[in-house]
């Protein structure tokens, strides 16, 4: 999975272009990214990328890099 594929997958969640995204995309500072999105992109991600992300660990959430680094490990 590129950096590009799961932007475009992101983008596609949150209902907007994908070229506003980038992996420094900020949580909350971007407006369409707020507290019930980042439930709703948790549980997409979880099921698209076959993954588990502990809700202990979406405190530490602050970029979409950092969704990004958990579903490649």
């Amino acid at each position: 999975m590129t950096e590009e594929k799961f932007l475009e997958f992101i983008a596609d969640i949150m209902g907007v272009d994908g070229a506003e995204l980038s992996l420094d995309t900020r949580y909350k500072v971007y407006s369409e990214w707020d507290s019930l999105m980042m439930l709703n992109l948790i549980m997409e991600i979880e099921e698209e990328y076959q993954v588990r992300i502990p809700l202990e660990k979406v405190g530490e959430i602050k970029t979409l890099g950092n969704l990004y680094d958990m579903i490649r490990k």
